[in-house]
């Protein structure tokens, strides 16, 4: 993989920055309890998580749920997740480090998540207030969530740059298709929520187990 025209990275968030899980699934486990649904351990929404919070209740409400409960579980998450977002989440090590080597190095730096726009602004503007990112876009309606191209290709527009020089870095196969799909970078971390083999599989052309590998590759 060639990354020597490399001008921008452009970030998945949940998995990927910050480990969001806790705070995710002690949200979702409450809607669901709400409503006499059964709740799941939090570690199990590490698979649910990276297709948006909508297909995540999908999978999590039980099967032959009415629209109508789904809504409900849904709508009491989206009010209650907001305002507990930053509660247990944490940043993974090497990241802060990872993000100050790539502003000093003048490189151009992003967030694409399908996690709600409003919502993710939120949480990255409390964990990495210092971080200059060119934009942070999640799910608000107008976009297509990945791994729909829409949104790489506005990025592309906005940074003026080409896919070529542009690594989508992340740790989910939605991540990876949206970035093959995109003509990005590919590049995959293996402490998020899918395995190496997944990631491989869904078109990473690289998986780093450390930020700091991801510098490295960079400054190859």
């Amino acid at each position: 993989m060639e990354l020597g025209r490399v001008q921008a990275v452009l970030f998945d968030l949940d998995g990927t920055l910050l480990d969001t899980v806790k705070d995710i699934g002690t949200g979702a486990n409450l809607a669901l309890c709400r409503y006499g649904c059964p709740e799941y351990p939090l570690e199990a929404y590490r698979a649910f998580v990276g297709h948006g919070i909508r297909q995540l209740f999908r999978q999590a409400v039980p099967e032959g749920t009415d629209e109508e409960t789904y809504q409900r579980v849904l709508d009491f998450y989206l009010r209650y997740y907001p305002e507990h977002c930053t509660d247990h989440t944490e940043i993974f090590p090497g990241i802060p480090e990872l993000l100050r080597r790539l502003g000093a190095a003048g490189c151009r730096m992003a967030v694409i998540t399908n996690k709600t726009e409003a919502t993710a602004v939120r949480v990255v503007r409390h964990f990495f207030p210092e971080t200059d990112f060119a934009f942070i876009w999640g799910r608000n309606d107008a976009r297509p969530l990945k791994p729909d191209p829409a949104a790489g290709k506005l990025a592309c527009e906005t940074l003026g740059l080409a896919p070529e020089e542009i690594v989508f870095f992340g740790d989910g196969d939605t991540d990876m298709a949206f970035a093959v799909n995109c003509g990005f970078a590919p590049v995959a971390c293996s402490w998020g929520y899918r395995s190496p083999d997944q990631l491989r599989a869904a078109g990473a052309a690289a998986v780093v187990d450390t930020p700091e590998q991801l510098w490295a590759m960079l400054q190859a």
